[in-house]
Protein backbone atom coordinates (compact mmCIF):
# COMPACT_ATOMS: atom_id res chain seq x y z
CA UNK A 1 0.00 0.00 0.00
CA UNK A 2 2.88 2.51 0.67
CA UNK A 3 4.28 1.70 -2.23
CA UNK A 4 0.85 2.29 -4.29
CA UNK A 5 0.24 5.42 -2.63
CA UNK A 6 3.76 6.73 -3.24
CA UNK A 7 3.40 5.94 -7.08
CA UNK A 8 0.00 7.94 -7.13
CA UNK A 9 1.48 10.76 -5.22
CA UNK A 10 4.51 10.89 -7.28
CA UNK A 11 2.84 10.78 -10.60
CA UNK A 12 0.28 13.40 -9.02
CA UNK A 13 3.35 15.40 -8.38
CA UNK A 14 4.66 15.20 -11.82
CA UNK A 15 1.16 16.18 -13.97
CA UNK A 16 0.62 19.21 -11.49
CA UNK A 17 3.77 20.83 -12.22
CA UNK A 18 3.58 20.00 -16.32
CA UNK A 19 -0.06 21.35 -16.53
CA UNK A 20 0.70 24.55 -13.64
CA UNK A 21 3.80 25.20 -16.36
CA UNK A 22 0.77 25.99 -18.88
CA UNK A 23 0.33 29.76 -19.82
CA UNK A 24 -2.90 30.36 -17.72
CA UNK A 25 -3.09 27.31 -15.82
CA UNK A 26 -2.59 27.41 -12.14
CA UNK A 27 -3.11 25.34 -8.96
CA UNK A 28 -6.80 26.36 -8.04
CA UNK A 29 -5.51 25.66 -4.09
CA UNK A 30 -2.23 25.21 -2.19
CA UNK A 31 -3.53 22.20 -0.25
CA UNK A 32 -0.71 18.91 -0.63
CA UNK A 33 -2.63 16.41 -3.16
CA UNK A 34 -2.29 12.52 -3.41
CA UNK A 35 -3.76 11.48 -6.46
CA UNK A 36 -6.10 14.10 -7.46
CA UNK A 37 -5.92 18.35 -7.58
CA UNK A 38 -7.59 21.47 -8.55
CA UNK A 39 -6.22 23.23 -11.12
CA UNK A 40 -7.66 26.47 -12.11
CA UNK A 41 -7.91 27.47 -16.11
CA UNK A 42 -8.05 30.30 -18.19
CA UNK A 43 -11.31 29.03 -20.36
CA UNK A 44 -14.62 27.33 -19.41
CA UNK A 45 -13.54 24.50 -17.86
CA UNK A 46 -16.25 22.43 -19.97
CA UNK A 47 -14.88 23.61 -23.10
CA UNK A 48 -11.26 22.30 -22.32
CA UNK A 49 -13.28 19.36 -20.91
CA UNK A 50 -14.76 18.79 -24.16
CA UNK A 51 -11.38 19.72 -26.27
CA UNK A 52 -9.33 16.46 -24.28
CA UNK A 53 -12.24 14.38 -24.95
CA UNK A 54 -12.25 14.80 -28.91
CA UNK A 55 -8.27 14.09 -28.43
CA UNK A 56 -9.19 10.74 -26.75
CA UNK A 57 -8.58 12.06 -23.07
CA UNK A 58 -11.07 11.63 -20.01
CA UNK A 59 -10.10 15.18 -18.60
CA UNK A 60 -11.21 15.36 -15.44
CA UNK A 61 -14.43 16.71 -13.34
CA UNK A 62 -15.91 20.48 -14.04
CA UNK A 63 -15.09 21.75 -10.70
CA UNK A 64 -17.04 25.34 -11.48
CA UNK A 65 -20.61 24.98 -10.84
CA UNK A 66 -19.67 23.29 -7.44
CA UNK A 67 -17.10 25.81 -6.32
CA UNK A 68 -17.50 28.67 -8.20
CA UNK A 69 -15.24 30.61 -5.70
CA UNK A 70 -12.41 29.15 -7.16
CA UNK A 71 -13.65 29.76 -11.09
CA UNK A 72 -12.66 27.69 -14.12
CA UNK A 73 -11.42 24.92 -12.19
CA UNK A 74 -10.96 21.36 -13.52
CA UNK A 75 -9.97 18.24 -10.46
CA UNK A 76 -7.64 15.89 -11.99
CA UNK A 77 -6.66 12.46 -10.95
CA UNK A 78 -3.32 10.55 -11.74
CA UNK A 79 -3.62 6.96 -10.32
CA UNK A 80 -0.78 4.49 -10.38
CA UNK A 81 -1.71 3.10 -13.46
CA UNK A 82 -0.61 6.08 -15.20
CA UNK A 83 2.85 5.97 -16.67
CA UNK A 84 5.33 8.87 -17.29
CA UNK A 85 4.70 8.71 -21.26
CA UNK A 86 0.78 9.06 -20.55
CA UNK A 87 0.64 11.71 -18.42
CA UNK A 88 3.09 13.89 -21.01
CA UNK A 89 0.81 12.99 -23.75
CA UNK A 90 -2.20 14.00 -21.77
CA UNK A 91 -0.44 17.36 -20.25
CA UNK A 92 0.80 17.99 -24.65
CA UNK A 93 -3.13 17.79 -25.13
CA UNK A 94 -4.00 19.78 -22.09
CA UNK A 95 -2.05 22.59 -23.61
CA UNK A 96 -3.54 21.94 -26.77
CA UNK A 97 -7.33 22.23 -25.13
CA UNK A 98 -6.35 25.37 -23.16
CA UNK A 99 -4.99 26.94 -26.16
CA UNK A 100 -7.19 26.64 -28.63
Amino acid sequence: MRELALRCARGARYARERLCAVAGVRPATPAPTLYEFPISVPRPARMVLERLAEAGFLGGLDLTAAYPELGETVLVSVTEARTRAEIDAFTDAFEKAVRS
